[in-house]
């Protein structure tokens, strides 16, 4: 029977990208917009995981529930237009991909992110050339800290759970990677909201070169 293989499975925003540059540059555009002083980058940083709603509510204060929705939608909508414009990957990415090409070590994305943000993104990199295992919640039935995106990108790429690994930014990573029994990998960059040294991970990493030591 042919062996498994070891897989290198990663999350995306935080991880690989620092797409809260390009929330932050949207927040200060509609806090211009609705004659409020600017927020700093580490008010966006801490939630960029978690969602624009989460985004919106820490940089509005005071905004009602109503307005937050309201925002919402402006945000996303600006967002659309500028997703693949300015894409800032993390230094070192391109670097640990190759790494990962040279010693033939499969690779592939698991993330909370919608398909229609994701996807766009990934052919902009032309990452799709480079993986098949790019996988959005609405591939799923359950997200993360569900265990099934690692279990679909280990049965994608033909992964030996016991010798894979998952990569995040934030704590719910590290929990989805405990849960499918892979190795986990802790980014202390990105947008963790808590000290990643406290979520028990196997290893930390402090940036992307750091991983090429790792696996």
């Amino acid at each position: 029977m042919q062996p498994k293989n070891k897989v290198v499975l990663f999350d995306l925003d935080g991880t690989l990208i620092n797409s809260g540059l390009s929330f932050l540059k949207i927040v200060n555009e509609l806090k211009e917009k609705e004659g409020q002083s600017s927020v700093d980058f580490e008010i966006v940083r801490k939630y960029s995981s978690r969602g624009a709603t989460l985004v919106l509510k820490n940089s509005f204060p005071d905004a009602s529930q109503e307005k937050i929705s309201s925002l919402k939608s402006e945000f996303l909508s600006k967002y659309e237009k500028i997703m693949t414009s300015n894409i800032v990957k993390y230094d070192g990415v391109d670097e640990l991909l190759d790494y990962l090409a040279a010693k033939k070590v499969q690779w592939g994305i698991v993330t909370n992110k919608s398909a229609m943000y994701t996807m766009p993104i990934i052919k902009k990199l032309n990452w799709h050339k480079l993986t098949k295992a790019i996988i959005c919640p609405e591939d799923l039935k359950e997200v993360k800290p569900s265990p099934e995106g690692i279990f679909k990108g280990l049965k994608l790429l033909d992964g030996d759970p016991k010798q894979s690994y998952y990569i995040g930014d934030h704590q719910r990573d590290i929990e989805t990677a405990h849960n499918a029994g892979v190795i986990s990998i802790a980014c202390t960059y990105g947008y963790h909201e808590t000290d990643p040294i406290n979520w028990n991970a196997d290893h930390l990493v402090q940036k992307p070169s750091d991983i090429m030591e790792i696996v």
